[in-house]
């Protein structure tokens, strides 16, 4: 199914998903949008000032605007693209 909830990312497919210490990350088939959500208190969900995101968000400091993102990675309490 798609991932996001309104506009154009509601059909969007997923390309791929990193799973941190307690935070999700997902990168869409279009290779630009990074989905993050989970615990974000050390900034790992590329989001500033969310301690907690319980419903996917577009992060636009792990996103690009050209789609050249290859994979997502996590660990703990890090994300990187």
């Amino acid at each position: 199914g798609g991932i996001g909830h309104s506009g154009d990312m509601s059909r969007r497919y997923i390309r791929d998903v990193a799973l941190g210490g307690d935070h999700t990350v997902v990168l869409s088939s279009n290779r630009k949008d990074v989905i993050t959500f989970g615990k974000g208190g050390e900034g790992q969900l590329g989001l500033t000032s969310k301690p907690w995101v319980s419903a996917p968000m577009r992060s636009k400091v792990l996103s690009s605007k050209s789609p050249n993102i290859a994979a997502v990675c996590a660990f703990k309490n890090c994300s990187m693209t």
